[in-house]
């Protein structure tokens, strides 16, 4: 090994041992001042360890026995620290099992999240969190819903008796329906709510069966019956069509339901036959146009839905732009809103529809957005989207900044605009200006006095660190150009804020032998 190399690996060595030294004298403080009788040092160190991580394993039996504090938020502040540091003891455990049954909200939250990160024995907390779908308060509910969907398939036989208990049946079937197919143990007792016609979550029972189709084919005749229950109609044709299983008689009804007044109950019908007869060319003709229509409705649920539907039946590009004309020209924002997020599966064909967009205030947004997803095939948007840099709205003018940096170079001619851009005050639109110009590269090189203005007279480090990187990319060739960097950056190093210090110090290491 060269001696350089040598005393490189050394000082790395030893900066990491610094390091590892600095960190311990910080645990230890952090844990003597668990005692402090200020409760407000005592929380910030509780938050502080745990904020370290697995770093702070020292600092785990003390912060176990502060869940026995007589303040709930000490407590509380101690349990959420324990899941961070992702270590515990058996009495901790212990402890944060009993916290779940805590009189505070705030010690239930947290000791159920807890108990989560730590990971231990998964066959008992699953019995814990199942118990707590029943619980008031509705952050509790949601931490164990969390637990559950994550903890998955081995959750689901003790979500099978949590149906039959009102205050969590339906909690139980939405964490049973995210499982899909995994939950299919289910499928029976999900049939047996179906079947009670006094049961209050008949519909979410419908649905949850719907989400496992396998599993779910035998239930299809029960499901059926309920396509005579108005309020039933919907996710009962929507079930049978996941299903892929139409009993005669039910097909019939469905089939008349597609001419039904309600443009839910129409389009549903439409996208379940399609949907279950999948080699059926005209039914999937009939129900694209169905679901188009819904996409042109006022009502935000059948939009969604008809868009959804469009999406599961992957209409063709060339049949979408034909259905959505309407949808697209109509006066309602949020409607031409789901059309042009439709057109987007299309890609590049969905361009000259998201430009006609620019021009609806409402949906501007959106159609940049798009663009930007798109990237470099978004070029033929160029000029457009360069408009909407003199937009009133800063968002629609970052986004459209942010998208020109998205098209890369092919967006060259927008620099100018980009220019400008650099020289407003809000404090966002000069960065991201000066980010594009970078992603552009030396396409851009008319930026190039601009961006040294910016990188060495103005005030904010950050957007100077900006300006530096962009002239790095579009005139690093250029030796004027890599002294002007070099000299800011080496000031920078120099910089209080570690952002900014490690920042110049990469830009260094990009500048070669300049940087050297």
């Amino acid at each position: 090994m060269k001696r350089t190399q040598a005393i490189s690996v050394f000082s790395l060595l030893l900066s990491a041992a610094f390091v590892s030294l600095a960190l311990a004298d910080d645990v230890e403080q952090s844990i003597k001042n668990l005692s402090s009788t200020d409760n407000s040092a005592k929380l910030a160190a509780i938050d502080h360890l745990g904020s370290l991580g697995d770093k702070a394993a020292p600092a785990v039996e003390p912060l176990a026995e502060l869940l026995k504090d007589s303040s709930p938020e000490v407590v509380a502040h101690a349990a959420h620290a324990l899941g961070q540091i992702g270590k515990t003891n058996d009495e901790a455990l212990e402890e944060l099992v009993e916290l779940t049954g805590s009189d505070v909200p705030l010690i239930r939250r947290q000791a159920v999240s807890a108990l989560f990160q730590l990971h231990p024995d998964r066959t008992r907390m699953q019995k814990i969190f199942v118990s707590l779908l029943a619980d008031e308060d509705a952050a509790v509910r949601l931490r164990a819903m969390n637990s559950l969907t994550e903890i998955g398939k081995p959750a689901v036989n003790d979500l099978i008796p949590a149906l039959k208990n009102d205050k969590a049946a339906l909690w139980a079937c939405m964490i049973l329906r995210e499982l899909g197919p995994d939950a299919a143990g289910a499928a029976g007792a999900l049939t047996d709510i179906v079947k009670d016609i006094h049961s209050p979550i008949r519909q979410e029972a419908i649905l949850t069966l719907a989400a496992m189709p396998e599993a779910a084919a035998a239930s299809a005749d029960t499901i059926a019956a309920c396509l005579d229950d108005p309020k039933l109609q919907v996710p009962a044709t929507y079930a049978l069509g996941r299903i892929g299983t139409l009993p005669k008689e039910a097909e019939a009804k469905i089939q008349a339901n597609v001419n039904s007044k309600e443009p839910m109950l129409a389009s549903m019908s439409a996208w379940a036959l399609a949907f279950a007869h999948p080699n059926d060319p005209s039914l999937k003709k009939e129900a694209i146009h169905h679901l188009a229509q819904g996409v042109g409705s006022s009502d935000p649920l059948v939009r969604a839905m008809s868009s959804q539907g469009l999406i599961s039946l992957e209409a063709e590009p060339i049949t979408l732009k034909q259905e959505l004309q309407d949808p697209l020209n109509n006066a309602d924002e949020p409607v031409v809103s789901s059309a042009l997020n439709l057109l987007s599966r299309m890609g590049p064909e969905a361009i000259p529809f998201l430009i006609q967009a620019l021009d609806k205030p409402g949906v501007r947004l959106d159609a940049i957005i798009i663009l930007g997803d798109l990237g470099p095939k978004a070029a033929p948007a160029t000029e457009a989207v360069a408009k909407m840099i003199d937009d009133e709205n800063p968002r629609v003018v970052n986004e459209a900044i942010v998208t020109l940096g998205k098209i890369g170079p092919a967006a060259h001619a927008a620099t100018p605009a980009l220019i400008k851009a650099l020289k407003e005050e809000e404090g966002s639109i000069a960065h991201n200006a000066a980010l594009s110009l970078g992603r552009i590269g030396p396409q851009a090189k008319e930026a190039v006095p601009a961006l040294l203005n910016e990188m060495t007279g103005h005030s904010q480090p950050s957007l100077q660190m900006i300006s530096a990187w962009a002239l790095l990319k579009i005139d690093g060739e250029n030796a004027q150009t890599r002294d002007a960097v070099l000299s800011v950056l080496t000031a920078q190093v120099k910089s209080d804020d570690p952002i900014i210090q490690n920042s110049a110090k990469q830009l260094l290491g990009e500048l070669n032998g300049a940087g050297k």
